[in-house]
């Protein structure tokens, strides 16, 4: 009996020590599950981590980089999580972090984007960016007042009236869309001709074909714009044409040439001026002269406005007229030829 008794206690220790084993491997394991060994620790403040707890993933492109450390609450009301990345992972300063969910259960998990910087956080340096997850719950939240609503507006007999309405205008316009594809699939009207008709496709691949042909004779330099293209003479004749033209207007800018001197001396300009004044001048001295003869003064106004002279003019040619013919019937035309030779003479 003794034996037995001796035996007993020997299997009850032996038990006893193999649960305390059991409960220090347990404890290493949740240890080593909540804070992974070779990581170090960064941290990010959410608005809001509903539905993430530690110990969950946290990704990069897809990769595990780490968990998940102890999430707190800050004085302002906003949840501070450790994140524990894996040593061998670097993060970079401008990178994101980002509450996510994961699978059709609704797991949360944290996802990193990397940033471009070349500069990499440090233990205990805090990431600056965020990004709360989206709450289910408050999106209900938010679309149950406008589901009410709704329900409001067409459960009453005018809202039926008008689904009513509104479905059969659906109706309406789907028939109408029927007519519309039957026509163009029948290839009536422009839209139809334009489907069902290949004369369109065929004038395009013949423009397109034009076009090409056009395109290797300019790189051929065929043609006058193909030779623009290709020939360097125009070029030439251009880059020439512009350099002498710049050569003239420095002359012209230095006063070299007659127009030159026309645009930069300024004596054609004085002589022109006087040359107006005078003529200005001589103008207002005939315009003078015009109204003197018009009032009839001085010899030629007396000519031109006084008659009498010109009666007594005309009775004197008419007194020259007949003494003409008078002599003319006494002498001989002989005699008058010798008379009038001797005093040329």
């Amino acid at each position: 009996m003794a034996n037995k008794g001796g035996t007993e206690i020997k299997v009850g220790i032996f038990v006893f020590l193999g649960i305390l084993a059991l409960l220090y491997l347990t404890f290493k394991l949740a240890q080593e599950a909540f804070v992974p060994k070779d990581t170090y620790r960064l941290y990010a403040v959410f608005n809001s981590v509903s539905g993430l707890i530690r110990g969950a993933k946290i990704e990069m492109a897809g990769v595990p980089i780490g968990k998940v450390g102890e999430i707190s609450l800050t004085p302002e009301g906003k949840a501070k999580v450790e994140l524990l990345v894996f040593k061998k992972y670097k993060v970079q300063e401008d990178a994101v972090a980002v509450v996510r969910t994961f699978g059709v259960l609704g797991d949360k998990y944290v996802e990193i984007r990397p940033g471009t910087s070349q500069v990499y956080l440090s233990e205990g340096a805090m990431i600056a960016k965020t990004e709360s997850s989206v709450d289910l719950d408050q999106i209900l939240a938010n679309i149950g007042p406008t589901v009410e609503g709704l329900k409001e507006v067409l459960g009453t007999q005018e809202g039926k009236e008008n689904i009513k309405i509104l479905v059969a205008n659906i109706k309406d316009a789907s028939e109408s869309f029927k007519k519309i594809a039957e026509k163009v699939d029948k290839g009536q009207g422009t839209l139809g001709k334009l489907i069902a008709d290949d004369k369109l496709y065929k004038d395009l691949s013949a423009t397109s074909q034009s076009l090409k042909n056009i395109a290797q004779q300019i790189e051929k330099g065929e043609g006058t714009l193909g030779k623009l293209v290709k020939d360097e003479t125009l070029y030439k004749t251009l880059k020439n044409t512009a350099s002498n033209l710049e050569k003239v207007s420095q002359k012209l800018e230095k006063g070299e040439g007659t127009l030159g001197k026309l645009i930069n001396e300024d004596a054609l300009y004085k002589d022109l001026r006087a040359l107006s004044k005078d003529l200005k001048n001589t103008a207002q001295n005939l315009d003078k002269i015009v109204a003197r003869l018009e009032k009839g003064e001085g010899t030629l106004g007396k000519l031109l406005k006084d008659d009498s002279l010109y009666t007594e003019a005309k009775k004197t040619l008419k007194s020259v007229n007949r003494a003409a013919k008078g002599v003319e019937e006494q002498v001989p035309i002989t005699v008058l030829g010798t008379v009038a030779g001797a005093a040329m003479k």
